[in-house]
């Protein structure tokens, strides 16, 4: 019986060793989320500031009010934002998402 009993116990403390293990790991996995969504928030805003830079002439002279600016005029343009409003749609519809069709 005393044998049982220490096989259990034994058990008892592997299994609460392998808990702590995989409570450690997701943890971790946790802290990296965050990480990694910054990461990618990162290379988005890099890459779609390169594809800004591309279309600038002199891109290093204007000041980023002037960017901004120049940006507030081209989405007053009625056809830039209807191309944008479509392209949000199209997505929405895509994902099956009513709640922002």
């Amino acid at each position: 019986m005393s044998k049982k009993l220490d096989r259990m116990k034994d058990q008892k403390k592997k299994a609460e060793q392998k808990l702590r293990y995989y409570q450690h790991q997701e943890k971790m996995l946790e802290r990296r989320i965050p990480e990694l969504t910054r990461k990618a928030r990162t290379h988005r805003l890099c890459t779609r500031g390169g594809m800004l830079e591309s279309f600038l002439i002199c891109p290093g002279e204007l000041t980023d009010d002037q960017v901004m600016e120049l940006l507030k005029l081209s989405f007053r343009q009625q056809e830039v934002a209807l191309a944008l409003a479509k392209m949000i749609h199209d997505l929405q519809e895509a994902r099956g998402d009513p709640t922002l069709l």
